[in-house]
């Protein structure tokens, strides 16, 4: 009878799966170090380009830098003129506000009842001060200024009134404080 011996087979074959499976584990570990290389490769190319593109856009800044200062001292100037402009209107709008107050009150004053001897303009507010015949010409004159449109309604403000004595005559000393509109106010609400 013949006998086969199957055990070196076997073990010829465990062999193999042995060396098989070594190949197989080192080709993989080539293979990602491959992988790894090309990605380690392509990222140092892609950082290198844009870093390139970095100093070409910093090249660029650095040009334009110069532009923006210049820009800026344009703006600068163009806001110093803007204000310069918007105080010369503003001087403009209302450069007769003197002449339309002493306008006003020489329309308000009762004639021949009140003279007029101080008048002191702080912004808007006015003082006033003058020797009146009675106090019914000091009431009748802020009566009258009451009805101004450019006078704020109820700033009409008697401060003082006493007696005093010129030329053997007795009159009324006043001192009166009111707001005064300026005309463009006064154009402004008549359109409203």
């Amino acid at each position: 009878m013949i006998q086969i011996n199957l055990l070196p087979i076997r073990t010829k074959k465990k062999q193999e799966y042995a060396r098989q499976f070594t190949s197989v584990y080192f080709l993989s570990i080539g293979l990602m170090l491959a992988i790894v290389g090309y990605l380690w490769i392509s990222s140092a190319s892609e950082i290198s380009r844009l870093d390139n593109r970095l100093k070409a856009v910093k090249v660029e800044v650095a040009k334009y830098a110069q532009f923006e200062a210049k820009l800026k001292e344009i703006s600068s100037r163009k806001e110093l003129v803007d204000k310069k402009r918007n105080i010369i209107n503003d001087l403009q709008k209302d450069r007769d506000s003197v002449v339309r107050v002493l306008a006003l009150l020489s329309i308000q004053v009762p004639p021949e009842k009140i003279w007029f001897d101080k008048l002191v303009q702080t912004g808007n507010s006015m003082t006033l001060e003058g020797v009146a015949l009675s106090n019914e010409a000091i009431v009748e004159f802020m009566r009258n200024l009451e009805g101004s449109p450019y006078i704020e309604k109820g700033s009409v403000n008697l401060v003082q009134s006493r007696q005093t004595t010129m030329r053997d005559m007795k009159l009324r000393e006043f001192q009166l404080s009111y707001r005064f509109y300026p005309f463009s106010v006064v154009q402004k609400k008549m359109k409203m």
